[in-house]
């Protein structure tokens, strides 16, 4: 199973997700974008950024509808970042619009946060690690184990706060009860139903977005519902879980933060920099709040970003909570809040200086200053890029610039070889290209009529009526008698840049063929017709000899047989 999936119909060769992944756990096979699951940290910010919505979160909201039909128990876990992303007047109205639904109960996950916070009191209390990295964000726990797993001593052995809210609520109500988490992460999803050390805790998540999609879909309102309170008691600091140093917020609210320095990093692209100064034993003595999302879980994948609510959700919750720790009258047994990590080091073959060198020369890069290191393919180096391509993460296709070269090579081809005349004008005659044929027979180089009009070589009505009209001229034939020239015009209108492409055919030369060819068949007409009018002659001169010799020889037997018949008688 995939938490994102991606579709291949609308991936569209932009390679926008894997610029963006700062772990580039996507691999371009056949031009469709792959998530390496080995790889990937689940961030979801591939999702976010791709623009033609190839990339979807795996859903589990038939699931959840299904559960609901069958009168399942089942408990909402919160994420308390609902309070700057949800639209609504009173929190109650969250709740109350979640039972119509068919919940049972709806908690806030905060409750979990503050059995985490109290976790972190002890370990800081304790002072026996010398940095503590904080476990709340999934993402971060598989940043370090797939690519940092030199640091896994510094992660704090603490579950996540929707862990230990979904282990409360079992421990509460029975451990028949289904627990669904709803929220903005996509790595949630992950921890709650992939990773075999935490699953079976959560048993279903849900987005913000897929809730309020479902929402409209059944005609339910937060402004129009009742308020109803949290199955909970208020959790209080613990709701700043969400935003920026809310953890460190929360341990200070509780205890202290002993001889630990706090920093906070949020966004994956600045975890990563920091765990690699840990990694160089740059960082010694401090508690660290990490985060893969930028703007913490109020800036997570689920949530919609057109509403631009990252900052004011940050305000309405930082303004709502209660700045001390919450007496919750329950806990967890210590062994049930504690977790291990295991090492899942990325393990790629690199390629020797012969392979790198051998394949940046099957992408044109045959020397370093080939090497424009653009980043438009995703990766921020040539040779980076004919690393993946070694490992088969990358095509050698998708070097946008050297497609461009040979696409314009290509194209410089036709214009430069063909026997045809090549001009592009615009609506004020002025040339926007010339091929060089054009500039044989207008005897003008390039660049120069560049600066010049249609009407300084040629008469440009032609062209004038297919910019008028819009309608396209194929293969007209016109004379240009001051070049001496027959040629057939082809005019086509360019709608999207408002300009004329011009093909010139020259057919000078089979005109003046076919007229050679015509003036040769007229001349064998004119000596045929000669030869049958001397045959003709020459038939009735021979008849008229025939008609004499005949009439004399009939005079003659006709003299002769009356001779004859004279004697006899």
């Amino acid at each position: 199973m995939n938490v994102i999936n991606f579709q291949d119909a609308n991936c569209a060769h932009c390679y926008k997700c894997l610029r963006h992944c700062p772990v580039k756990a996507i691999r371009v096979k056949g031009g469709q974008a792959q998530i390496i699951q080995d790889i990937c940290v689940y961030c979801g910010h591939c999702m976010e950024v791709c623009p033609q919505n190839a990339k979807t979160f795996e859903t589990d909201l038939a699931y959840v509808k299904h559960m609901l039909s069958q009168k399942e128990n089942i408990v909402i876990s919160l994420d308390p970042s609902y309070k700057g992303l949800l639209h609504y007047d009173k929190p109650g109205q969250v709740v109350s619009a979640l039972l119509k639904l068919g919940f049972s109960q709806v908690r806030e996950t905060a409750e979990g946060a503050a059995l985490v916070t109290k976790e972190y009191c002890s370990l800081i209390e304790k002072g026996e690690m010398d940095n503590i990295i904080t476990t709340t964000c999934p993402g971060v726990i598989s940043l370090v184990e797939k690519h940092y797993p030199m640091l896994i001593p510094y992660l704090a052995p603490v579950i996540s706060p929707m862990l230990a809210h979904g282990k409360l609520i079992k421990e509460i109500l029975g451990e028949e009860v289904k627990v669904v988490f709803i929220g903005p992460c996509v790595a949630k999803k992950v921890e709650a139903e992939l990773d075999p050390r935490t699953r079976g805790v959560i048993d279903a998540v849900i987005e913000f977005n897929e809730l309020e999609s479902w929402l409209e879909e059944e005609g339910i309102d937060f402004m129009e519902c009742d308020e109803k309170p949290f199955a909970n008691p208020d959790p209080m600091v613990n709701q700043l879980y969400s935003v920026n140093r809310g953890v460190i917020r929360s341990i200070k609210a509780t205890g202290n933060m002993g001889a630990y320095l706090d920093i906070s990093v949020n966004g994956l692209a600045n975890c990563r920099e920091l765990l690699h100064s840990m990694k160089r034993g740059y960082i010694h003595n401090c508690f660290i709040e990490l985060n893969c999302c930028d703007g913490v879980c109020v800036n997570g994948p689920g949530v919609n970003k057109r509403r631009g609510f990252r900052f004011k959700a940050r305000m309405d919750i930082e303004n709502s909570a209660v700045f001390a720790a919450p007496n919750l009258p329950y806990a967890l047994p210590k062994e049930k809040m504690h977790r291990d990590y295991t090492a899942r080091p990325v393990v790629e073959k690199m390629p020797t200086e012969e392979d790198i060198q051998k394949i940046l020369k099957t992408i044109g890069k045959s020397n370093s200053n080939k090497e424009f290191n653009c980043g438009a393919c995703g990766y921020p180096t040539c040779r980076d890029k004919a690393i993946a391509i070694y490992q088969g993460k990358a095509e050698s296709s998708m070097c946008l610039l050297r497609s461009f070269e040979m696409v314009r090579s290509k194209a410089n081809v036709v214009m430069e070889t063909t026997p045809n005349l090549i001009f592009i004008f615009d609506r004020e005659l002025r040339i926007r290209e010339f091929n060089r044929r054009a500039e044989e027979v207008f005897d003008t180089d390039r660049r120069k009529a560049l600066q010049m009009y249609l009407f300084d070589f040629i008469d440009p009505s032609d062209f004038e009526n297919v910019l008028k009209t819009k309608e396209n001229v194929l293969r007209e034939k016109r004379h240009w008698p001051m070049y001496h020239m027959t040629v057939l015009e082809t005019i086509v209108y360019i709608e999207e840049s408002d300009t004329c492409l011009a093909i010139i055919e020259d057919v000078t030369a089979e005109e003046k063929k076919a007229e050679w060819t015509l003036n040769r068949k007229l001349e064998t007409v004119k000596v045929a017709q000669s030869v049958i009018d001397k045959q003709m002659q020459t038939a009735q001169e021979i008849a008229g000899l025939l008609g004499e010799t005949t009439a004399e020889t009939k005079a003659i037997l006709t003299k002769l047989r009356d001779s004859i018949l004279e004697d006899e008688v």
